[in-house]
């Protein structure tokens, strides 16, 4: 009894100190740590009884409404983490019981039960050494800030596994005791094993978001070339469009001569608007207005920038050329796409705003979902925007309002060394 007892509050202690670097204690109160403490020791010495599947389950449930009580998070998150850390919890007391049942069955004398005891102490600071590492290595990085609910879901599934191959043994437990110490260590392992699985799947959907920021820089890229390429291509047939005016002019066609200069004044402009004293801002939006142009879509622009804007770069960029590149593959019903952005100095604000026709759809969370037939490979867009506005320390808002979908941020400006 008091081997369970010393193997259950290792097994406590260790959750306990797991579980916050994953989710948010509800609170921070002296009394509510204590009760949160207590709850727990009261779950980890909860006896899961071979041939008799329901302690399994009332352990599970005590241990859900735990999580429930006294951490916060979105309840997809909160589900999985359950799931995770009870198929930790439930394969230890499952194993130290059966191990417990073994020696005592066996009427093992004295010293070498205290042997025994010793051996199964030692292995729980090892394993539960090796469990922190793992769990560390996944709550230290910021890969779950990736998953999805659907990630979070096949998370749970995979956490299931041990649990029910545990459940299976609790409820018809092989006689061979052999076979039974494997099969719980077994799921012991698999549990740990769910943590490193975790954190390649964050990485896989970290990289994933890094592909489509690195892809639309790209497009942000090729546009700049594409309108470099234009305005190269109409400054080498300067000299033929000279000669056409010259000669129009030869013929006294006059009015031909105006009209055709007021149309190359206008590709020139198109190609080299002065939207702000920002040599960055004006590449961007000028970039996108020829993009705009092409689907037939009117960017509308209105800009009062300083030249001096102090922020980074590259996150401003996936900021603004991610949010138009949105408002154009939403093809506004009025064909009309609205963008502003003007500094005072010490903020830079943005705002883009157009029409749409489709229904937006939300998720619980408030968080878009992409109307894409590639929902796997799409839906990037708002979350980089996000991620971008958040890296320059500002704040942003999205709203769906009268058919109008609006995006508004306020980014503030470091001070100039």
């Amino acid at each position: 009894m008091l081997l369970y007892v010393v193997l259950s509050a290792i097994l406590a202690t260790n959750i306990s100190e797991a579980i916050p670097a994953f989710l948010a204690p509800r609170s921070e109160k002296k009394w509510a740590r204590f009760a949160s403490a207590l709850m727990l020791c009261i779950i980890c010495m909860f006896p899961i009884v071979p041939e008799f599947a329901l302690t399994y389950i009332v352990s599970f449930m005590l241990f859900a409404a735990y999580m429930l009580i006294f951490y916060k998070d979105k309840l997809e998150k909160i589900a999985a983490f359950s799931v995770i850390f009870f198929s930790v919890i439930g394969s230890w007391s499952f194993m130290i019981v059966s191990w417990s049942e073994t020696i005592l069955r066996n009427s093992t004398p004295f010293w070498l039960y205290a042997i025994a005891a010793c051996l199964l102490i030692i292995f729980a600071f090892l394993y539960f050494s090796i469990f922190r590492s793992y769990a560390s290595m996944v709550s230290s990085s910021m890969v779950l800030e990736s998953f999805t609910r659907r990630m979070w879901g096949y998370s749970t599934i995979i956490a299931l596994t041990p649990s029910i191959l545990v459940l299976s043994a609790v409820a018809n437990p092989p006689k061979n005791n052999l076979a039974l110490s494997f099969i719980a260590f077994f799921a012991l392992f698999a549990s740990t094993m769910v943590f490193p699985l975790i954190h390649q799947m964050g990485r896989s959907a970290k990289l994933s978001e890094e592909n489509s920021r690195l892809k639309a820089r790209t497009e942000y890229y090729q546009d700049i070339e594409m309108q470099q390429e234009q305005f190269r291509k109409l400054k080498h047939d300067l000299m033929n469009h000279f000669t056409v005016i010259a000669t129009y002019l030869d013929l006294g066609e006059n009015e031909k001569a105006v009209e055709y200069l007021k149309e190359l004044g206008t590709k020139f402009s198109q190609m080299t608007q002065q939207y702000t004293k920002s040599t960055l801002i004006n590449a961007i939006l000028n970039a996108k207005a020829q993009k705009a142009s092409s689907r037939n879509l009117e960017l509308k622009i209105k800009a009062d920038v300083s030249s001096n804007i102090t922020v980074d770069e590259t996150e401003l960029c996936t900021l603004i050329a991610n949010s138009i590149d949105n408002a154009i593959e939403a093809n506004p019903p009025d064909g009309k796409i609205i963008v502003e952005i003007a500094d005072d100095g010490t903020t830079l604000f943005y705002s883009i705003s157009n029409r749409y026709a489709n229904e937006i759809k939300r998720k619980k969370d408030g968080s878009f979902i992409t109307s894409k037939d590639d929902s796997r490979n799409h839906g990037f867009g708002l979350r980089n925007i996000n991620e971008a506005v958040v890296k320059l320390g500002g704040t942003i808002k999205i709203t769906t309002e009268n058919g109008i979908f609006r995006i508004y941020a306020e980014i503030p400006l470091r001070k100039q060394a």
